[in-house]
């Protein structure tokens, strides 16, 4: 049986983009994540050792999105994913939310984004 942990609201300013104006200026993305493992041994010990940190994760996707300009966040969230996975050998699945609410999309909109879910194979 797996729990989700999960981390709502990750702001960050990045670079990510098809256009110049996107790399030379940057923009706003929202990042939502949720990881699945069996906690039941981390909440019966109250051990942060036997589980994975928010912080951990959180320190996962700015590292991710300042190491590498993608051009399209379907690729972001593909790397931040499989670098939850390949670090931390207790998640068994994640979901990436990429959110760009600051699209350049000639229109009036709340948001654009993508959700991708990966897990062991």
């Amino acid at each position: 049986m797996s729990d989700r942990i999960f981390l709502r609201g990750i702001e960050l300013h990045a670079y990510h983009g098809l256009y110049e104006e996107e790399a030379r200026l940057g923009q706003r993305f929202i990042i939502d994540v949720d990881w699945w493992l069996d906690a039941h041994s981390a909440a019966a010990h109250d051990d942060y050792a036997e589980t994975v940190g928010y912080e951990k994760v959180f320190e996962t996707v700015h590292a991710v999105s300042s190491g590498h300009r993608f051009h399209i966040i379907e690729a972001l969230a593909e790397a931040i994913a499989a670098e939850i996975l390949r670090r931390f050998g207790r998640v068994e699945r994640v979901r990436v939310e990429v959110h760009k609410p600051n699209a350049p999309i000639p229109g009036v909109l709340r948001d654009v984004g993508v959700e991708i879910v990966r897990q062991r194979g």
